[in-house]
């Protein structure tokens, strides 16, 4: 195995790692609480929001941003090919909702939010533009993730660089997978 094959597994690996890192964790240690086993069980901002306030779901949101925006940074000043760092960024959210340690992972929400405005703020601005217009219409956040999605794929699109996305987009599938009973309750209460 060549120099760069064996530096991009260790970017990766890192990524994954860094990725696994849950903040709600780290933040429901310093608290005295375990967000996995209280609340909705998720590891994630919005169960530490209301388990602990709004300071702790910021801070745990911005923690799990950051691991996203992080592997995207680290890809690009390491002069790595955008379909190297969409690889990496998708890893830090698959750490996210697959961690390597410390059990239950989380949705991805947040590590997905990070590592999209990180790898491109113009097809991100499409994501949230995507989430307003479909708040309005349907009066849920949760249903209008999707919409937002929908709009970010077409940011890529229109941005030139869907092709070396696609791993991204992977990991945004993945966001959406997690959200399925979300989705379905819902869609019960609208």
């Amino acid at each position: 195995m060549n120099a760069l094959s064996m530096e991009s597994l260790i970017y990766l690996t890192l990524c994954w790692a860094a990725g696994s890192i849950l903040w709600a964790h780290v933040i429901g240690s310093l608290l005295g609480a375990d967000p996995a086993s209280e609340g909705s069980g998720n590891p994630g901002a919005r169960n530490a929001g209301r388990l602990f306030g709004a300071a702790a779901f910021f801070a745990v949101f911005a923690g799990d941003a950051l691991k996203g925006a992080v592997a995207v940074l680290a890809g690009r000043y390491f002069g790595y090919p955008e379909g190297l760092i969409a690889a990496g960024a998708a890893l830090a959210v698959f750490g996210h909702v697959f961690p390597l340690f410390q059990g239950k992972g989380g949705k991805g929400v947040s590590a997905f939010i990070g590592a999209a405005i990180a790898f491109s703020p113009p097809a991100f601005a499409g994501f949230a533009i995507g989430m307003a217009a479909s708040l309005l219409l349907l009066r849920s956040a949760t249903l209008a993730m999707p919409g937002g999605f929908v709009a970010w794929a077409a940011g890529l699109w229109f941005s030139g660089i869907l092709p070396s996305s696609w791993p991204l987009l992977l990991a945004g599938g993945l966001v959406l997978a997690r959200h399925r009973e979300d989705f379905s309750e819902a869609i019960r209460r609208a």
